[in-house]
């Protein structure tokens, strides 16, 4: 057993403080930095939802209020500052039912293919490309409707998708087509739901 006087040991100590005390202080700096980049990146973050729910709620006031331009210059902001959040696609189906009421089918269309792509969730960019397509076939663009439905991802709303597929078809003649849309929308829909006859 070695016995080593309290001198030893502190020169020993010393000596390890010299060769790995460099390392050491980094490494606490590096962890310090990572948790104080983790937390600016996080507060980022939150503070563009916050912005992004204020300028959703600023254009939500100007359609309400018929304010057109005010409410194409808060989408344009969603759209070109907040791709990758909700608000943007959610303006972009809330612009789209008013431009429908209005009767304007192409712009409610255009509306819908404004709807940032990337980094939302893919059923609601499924949602945009089905309502896309219903707005095609009320406009009497059956054809166009069902080009829409054949790119749409029809998993997020299997029934739905179905049962435009079904009117796009029976607006084109296609009755054996659209009974058999029909009959896969109502085996897509829940059992359960009040709409299944």
């Amino acid at each position: 057993m070695d016995h080593t006087d309290e001198y030893e040991q502190g020169e020993r100590v010393r000596a390890w403080l010299r060769e790995n005390g460099s390392s050491l202080v980094g490494g606490v700096a590096l962890g310090l930095a990572c948790l104080l980049g983790w937390n600016w990146w996080q507060d980022r973050g939150e503070q563009a939802k916050y912005l992004a729910a204020t300028e959703f709620h600023a254009f939500s006031k100007a359609l309400e209020a018929g304010e057109e331009n005010k409410a194409k210059a808060h989408l344009s902001v969603l759209q070109t500052e907040f791709p990758t959040l909700p608000y943007a696609t959610l303006a972009a189906l809330r612009q789209a039912d008013a431009l429908q009421k209005q009767g304007k089918f192409d712009e409610a269309v255009a509306a819908l293919d404004a709807a940032p792509a990337d980094g939302i969730d893919p059923t609601l960019r499924a949602l945009c490309q089905l309502r896309a397509a219903r707005l095609l076939l009320e406009s009497g663009k059956a054809d166009a409707a069902l080009a829409r439905l054949d790119a749409a991802v029809e998993d997020a709303y299997p029934a739905l998708a179905a049962e435009l597929r079904g009117d796009a078809e029976l607006a084109r003649g296609n009755r054996d087509a659209a009974r058999d849309a029909y009959n896969r929308a109502l085996v897509a829909l829940d059992v359960a739901a009040q709409l299944r006859g």
